[in-house]
């Protein structure tokens, strides 16, 4: 029997652009977030790298939360 492959995304990597589009605003918006220190990022030579499993405990912890409150309060620090 050949031997099957799980696709698993759940450590799968999402680009800035691909966290804006999810979070529908613009990347500046998500690389201030970044800035800010309320997303941790891994970074690959010049890009910035979002963990899916990351970004799913980012969006718990701020869930019925205004965004713009929390990282204007974060950058207010």
């Amino acid at each position: 029997m050949k031997d099957r492959m799980i696709y698993d995304d759940c450590d799968r990597l999402l680009s800035l652009d691909e966290v804006a589009a999810r979070l529908k605003t613009s990347s500046t918006v998500v690389s201030r977030i970044i800035k800010a220190g309320l997303l941790p990022t891994l970074k690959l030579g010049p890009y910035k790298r979002v963990r899916k499993t990351t970004f799913n405990a980012f969006l718990r912890q701020y869930d019925g939360k205004d965004l713009t409150e929390v990282l204007e309060g974060a950058e207010a620090k």
